[in-house]
């Protein structure tokens, strides 16, 4: 007989709002079972990211695309909520693309809309290191350009998730001046719970709060604490963000990938840059936690005192409320 809280965790939205998978069309994206097997319905999918050109990101994107597609028996690609809801109501995994970094776009603004219409619903402006639209979290910080005020705008029009994760500090200040519709940290930590660049401040969380945003825990041990994945640690962590905010502010967006059969210490190795020293890359066996961790992760936080709502918002329904408003945006 299940618990109360088995049940809980079966009935909510389950909501993780970015996979870590490393993109190239040579994934086997049959890894994706391992979120619906864990309870979850909805994940966002890694595409691309600043350290990819361009075409390979569309590469990857047209081969994902494609894939989820021919297997429609059992993946749905989302393009607004009510795809969602119908995954649901017919026992299907519901996913969409993100991309991490503007340099996908080649500097043209053009290219929002057309990612839009293959399938992507959230878009981060740098990772890591800056580039024409953006300043990254490992980098000097130049703040939103012009060009990224552009992007803003359009993210908006077309219905995209404005996304700040990787940026750096003044760049999410400008992004969340800019946007007209909410704004999320896919999957970023308070600094204040565990100092590391790729983790934001306060001022961060308040203002994307005040958006009406939602901050994603990351699962990266190394993002989280001493390589330390336990739920007692990600609790912790959402501590921090529901004393600061509220809990109708906090969701997941994991990072987590299953291993792959591609070799990715080739780019890995190629722009070190990415990943600079002294901020933890080099910890050997790095953990993740990830989807298999949520369930019982419900338990501890109802032992923490969290209600059921609140579980229920953190484990889904606050990313939903996000995705409501910002996808509602032109068709092209």
């Amino acid at each position: 007989m299940q618990s109360r809280l088995e049940k809980l965790y079966r009935k909510a939205l389950v909501w993780d709002a970015h996979a870590g998978v490393f993109p190239s069309p040579e994934v086997d994206l049959n890894l994706l079972q391992e979120w619906p097997d864990c309870g979850v319905d909805y994940l966002s999918i890694n595409v691309g990211f600043d350290v990819m050109d361009w075409q390979d990101t569309l590469a990857t994107l047209a081969a994902y695309r494609h894939w989820v597609l021919a297997h429609a028996n059992h993946f749905v690609l989302v393009g607004d909520t009510e795809d969602i809801d119908q995954a649901r109501r017919e026992n299907k995994f519901a996913v969409s693309f993100d991309i991490e970094g503007m340099n996908a776009l080649n500097e043209d603004i053009n290219m929002v809309s057309v990612y839009h219409a293959l399938g992507v619903r959230q878009m981060l402006f740098a990772y890591n290191l800056n580039n024409a639209a953006a300043g990254g979290c490992h980098d000097h910080d130049t703040g939103l350009t012009e060009f990224g005020k552009q992007v803003v705008g359009e993210m908006n029009r077309v219905g995209m998730i404005v996304d700040c994760s990787h940026a750096g500090y003044t760049t999410t200040m400008d992004i969340m001046h800019e946007s007209s519709k909410p704004v999320v940290f896919s999957h970023s930590n308070p600094i204040a719970v565990w100092d590391h660049q790729r983790n934001i401040t306060d001022d961060q969380i308040r203002a994307c709060a005040a958006t009406g945003g939602v901050i994603g825990v990351n699962g990266m041990g190394i993002f989280l604490g001493d390589n330390d994945v336990s739920n007692v640690t990600l609790v912790c962590h959402i501590d921090h963000l529901a004393d600061l905010v509220g809990c109708e502010h906090i969701g997941f967006g994991f990072d987590y990938s299953p291993k792959v059969d591609v070799d990715i210490g080739v780019i890995l190795r190629s722009r070190p840059d990415y990943w600079p020293a002294g901020q933890q890359y080099d910890t050997q066996g790095i953990k993740h936690a990830g989807p298999q961790q949520l369930e019982g992760l419900v338990e501890n936080l109802a032992d923490a005192g969290y209600g059921d709502d609140d579980i229920r918002g953190m484990l889904g329904e606050n990313f939903k409320r996000v995705a409501a408003s910002a996808w509602q945006g032109a068709s092209a």
